[in-house]
């Protein structure tokens, strides 16, 4: 009796998963992705709306560009500044704030409100750090691989930054900024093209020719010139972000994991992260082919 009862419960099962629908219907989500950097405009916050899993993914039918925006700056006693985004397809401007004279502050509160046409409201918080110094930036000029070679030791081109208050963990971003120029930046100017840094064990890896190298977190206030980070000669922009919990927790999920974590979330009504650094940069220019 007992076996044709477990025969019976498996035979309803497999009908039962005969029927099953395929696994294509979804619930759409929205991700928020904004960054608040200090002496900066307002802009670079986007909107996006999940795709169904058997669509190929298209970044652009996945943005939201009606959505109403709106950004409050807290100021205490000095009443409260609001400014209302506008979206541009223009790179790097998203949702912005058209007059780029309103700069973010440093040490200042600021809420993300964001309503979408079906009257969903997305809302966040983020508070920017305190303005980052230079103590020792960036030489001018590095020379690849000749400094690696005649550098004494310690590294004689170490860099290093004023702390930011209730700021313990610091970024660094490394972006090439024209990977087909070289020579034009010469005295006097040639025609030589530009080109990626090849090194034998990353001729594989992901990303090899993106632009952009970042580092971190890094709980310090210094660091060597770490060779292996460069990935392109000629114009580099090398910048320190000091970022605030919102900030730093994304950027570890985006290095660490391979899935959406939504504990490492920063806005209420979606997913995604709403965030602010203060940051410094420097100009340098990476000289190629030296002995």
């Amino acid at each position: 009796m007992k076996r044709n009862i477990f025969f019976v419960i498996l035979a309803i099962i497999f009908l039962n998963s005969c029927e099953d629908l395929p696994p294509d219907l979804y619930i759409p989500q929205i991700f928020v992705e904004g960054y608040l950097i200090v002496d900066e405009p307002i802009n670079g916050i986007i909107l996006l709306r999940s795709m169904p899993v058997l669509d190929s993914f298209n970044y652009q039918q996945s943005l939201v560009k009606d959505a109403n925006i709106r950004i409050t700056e807290l100021s205490g006693n000095n009443g409260n500044f609001s400014y209302q985004l506008i979206y541009s397809d223009e790179p790097l401007l998203g949702y912005h704030y058209p007059d780029t004279s309103v700069k973010i502050k440093p040490n200042t509160t600021y809420k993300l409100e964001i309503t979408l046409n079906n009257g969903d409201r997305i809302t966040g918080e983020t508070t920017t750090p305190e303005r980052l110094k230079w103590k020792i930036p960036p030489r001018d000029t590095l020379y690849y691989p000749k400094d690696t070679i005649n550098l004494p030791s310690p590294d004689s081109l170490k860099i290093s930054w004023q702390p930011a208050a209730g700021i313990f963990f610091h970024l660094i971003r490394i972006r090439c900024l024209d990977t087909l120029n070289y020579g034009k930046y010469l005295n006097p100017p040639t025609d030589e093209l530009n080109r990626r840094i090849s090194r034998p064990w990353e001729n594989n890896v992901r990303l090899y020719n993106d632009v952009t190298r970042w580092a971190g977190p890094l709980p310090a206030t210094e660091s060597p010139v770490v060779w292996t980070a460069l990935k392109w000669y000629g114009l580099n922009e090398i910048t320190i972000y000091a970022p605030d919990y919102n900030f730093l927790r994304w950027f570890l999920h985006n290095q660490r994991r391979s899935q959406y974590e939504p504990r490492l979330s920063s806005v209420d009504g979606a997913m995604g992260v709403f965030g602010s650094a203060s940051a410094i940069k420097k100009v340098v220019f990476i000289i190629k082919n030296q002995p």
